[in-house]
């Protein structure tokens, strides 16, 4: 490496880290992770260190040369030996990078820490943000290491750099229900004759709508209520209009609420029950609040381009009768069996979010962090082989997370108050009986 002339390769990499190092520290010293690429011994191999400028008191590094001698303590040259300071002049080797879960990272920048940003101090400290996150090793090594308790925690990547506060925000999104729900007018249901185990799913496989993921939009009051309301479309018309309807078109243009931020049942269901909504087809979801596309003057399905389904002479918007409460388990179970899928409500904790498989019942791993509320379809019932029971219920995360985007809870002791708040709604479906065709087939 010759003091004069171009500069090879080890030198442009060697003055850029001098470069960083000027200007963060006001001293050029090599660049901690050249000392672990080029660990030497340099300055020591030889034994000397020159008093003056001399091309001979160099060894070679890489492709080139590296000096020992005092020029680089005059000019604190890119040119010395990663060793020179510690071993001609007796100093410690300086710290300006630090390792922190294998990673190396220059003093004064930042890396990664799950949800967390980690900082390169003095010293090579490395300080971290202490943010919660949405999951972590130590939660689902808990969860997991609890065999009592009859489920099991996973890593998903999804969640995996995210805050738990965001969770909370951005994947549920129910607000706390009001006494506008809890008022709601309640419905029994005779609950003779009820099986150990049902799934609305076996029974009506061609009429329950897939797994949604509403991503990183708080939009669960929305997405459940507009999956209830679909699959039992469906059901109640036998077929005829098995339709999805838009979640957007409520989550853009119901008033009062907080789009992607969060909103009330109540709100949802007198949308569609008052306004109605479009199919998801002619008013996709796109994860935001957008600005509503829907007019107060144009009610009709033809005044959007819209179809309504095949031999269905449809023009109006899909709308619902008005929401009712279920009450208890019993009722719920009739419900469900009877009339399709049920809105239910429940308290979400950490460790909900880690879910792999199991009946879920929440953990003494995440009691004492901040909980939030969520709304999701249920659509069965079932039992273990020692007794536990348990409702299976349709998530709106997509289908990468759970048992293939559902999960199995507790019942009959309203594990996470998710017996509490179940709501449900018949649908408007269009009047086949008028026609002769159906007359005839029926």
């Amino acid at each position: 490496m010759a003091k004069t002339g171009m500069p090879s390769p080890m030198q442009l990499t060697v003055w850029a880290a001098c470069l960083f190092a000027l200007v963060a520290v006001s001293q050029c010293y090599f660049d901690e992770t050249l000392r672990r690429d080029f660990p030497g011994p340099y300055c020591a191999q030889i034994k000397r260190c020159c008093s003056d400028r001399q091309d001979s008191c160099s060894v070679p590094i890489s492709d080139t040369l590296c000096y020992c001698d005092a020029f680089c303590d005059r000019e604190r040259s890119a040119d010395c030996c990663p060793d020179y300071r510690s071993f001609c002049m007796n100093e410690p080797d300086p710290i300006i990078s630090c390792l922190h879960n294998g990673i190396h990272f220059s003093i004064y920048n930042t890396t990664r820490d799950n949800c967390n940003e980690c900082r390169c101090t003095e010293g090579g400290h490395v300080v971290c943000d202490k943010d919660l996150c949405l999951t972590d090793e130590d939660l689902i090594h808990n969860v997991n290491s609890i065999r009592s308790l009859g489920w099991s925690a996973r890593k998903y990547n999804e969640w995996w750099g995210h805050k738990y506060s965001e969770g909370l925000v951005k994947r549920l999104g129910t607000k706390e229900p009001t006494y506008r729900v809890k008022a709601m007018i309640g419905l029994h249901n005779k609950a003779d004759h009820l099986p150990r185990n049902f799934n609305a799913v076996d029974k009506w496989s061609e009429y329950i709508s897939d797994v949604p993921d509403q991503g990183w939009c708080g939009s669960s009051w929305v997405i459940s209520t507009s999956s209830v309301a679909s699959d039992r479309y469906a059901i109640q018309s036998q077929g005829k209009e098995v339709i999805q309807l838009s979640p957007q078109n409520i989550l853009s243009c119901t008033r009062k609420q907080q789009g992607c931020d969060g909103g009330h049942l109540d709100a949802a269901w007198r949308y569609l029950h008052k306004q109605g909504v479009l199919d998801e087809n002619c008013y996709p979801y796109v994860g935001d609040r957008e600005t509503c596309k829907v007019y107060h003057k144009k009610r009709s399905l033809s005044s959007y381009g819209c179809r309504p389904a095949p031999g269905v002479d449809r023009d109006e918007f899909y709308t619902v009768g008005p929401a009712y409460s279920i009450r208890n388990e019993t009722d719920i179970m009739a419900e469900i069996y009877n009339s399709g899928p049920v809105q239910a409500t429940m308290r979400i904790y950490r460790d909900f979010f880690s879910y792999s498989g199991g009946v879920y019942r929440h953990s003494a791993a995440s009691r004492s962090s901040p909980t939030g509320f969520h709304s999701v379809k249920l659509v069965g019932w079932g039992e273990e082989h020692d007794g536990l029971k348990y409702w299976i219920a349709a998530n709106s995360w997509g289908p990468w997370w759970g048992e293939h985007g559902y999960f199995r809870i507790l019942r009959g002791s309203n594990e996470c108050d998710i017996e509490d708040y179940v709501l449900a709604a018949w649908p408007n479906v269009y009047n086949y009986f008028k026609t002769s065709s159906f007359t005839n087939k029926y």
